[in-house]
């Protein structure tokens, strides 16, 4: 999507820079920031201010739709917990654990949610 976004608005290396905030969206919280102020300043530099706020506007709605919808839908399909588990899970492991609590967050709510009934000797959670 960022990558279409800065073709649109002509700034020079529109391919790299999409490439780049996709790879850096893989790590949590500060990836998609730190590639996606790499892109702005591109932006600002070749464009001017307007593209710039252009672009940071669409990095800021393409940011919280992935985290805030699309996210807990998908990743809830997956690990099989409701959507707004995920999140409050997300905002804990956060919360707690910084970087690394975010990265290991739900994987390890999925593990306690799937094995609980199990060690307490009750059937498991429906499928």
């Amino acid at each position: 999507m960022i990558g279409l976004v800065v073709s649109l608005l002509h700034v020079p290396l529109a391919i790299p820079l999409g490439v780049l905030v996709f790879l850096g969206s893989f790590i949590p919280i500060v990836g998609e920031l730190i590639a996606g102020s790499v892109a702005v300043v591109v932006t600002l530099g070749t464009q001017g201010p307007l593209a710039g706020l252009i672009l940071i506007a669409v990095l800021i709605a393409e940011g919280q739709l992935e985290a805030h919808l699309l996210q807990p839908l998908i990743v809830g399909r997956y690990v099989r917990l409701h959507p707004l588990a995920i999140g409050l899970v997300l905002a804990t492991g956060t919360v707690l654990g910084g970087l690394v609590g975010a990265v290991v967050a739900v994987p390890v709510a999925a593990i306690v949610h799937r094995a609980w009934p199990a060690l307490a000797g009750k059937s498991a959670p429906d499928e």
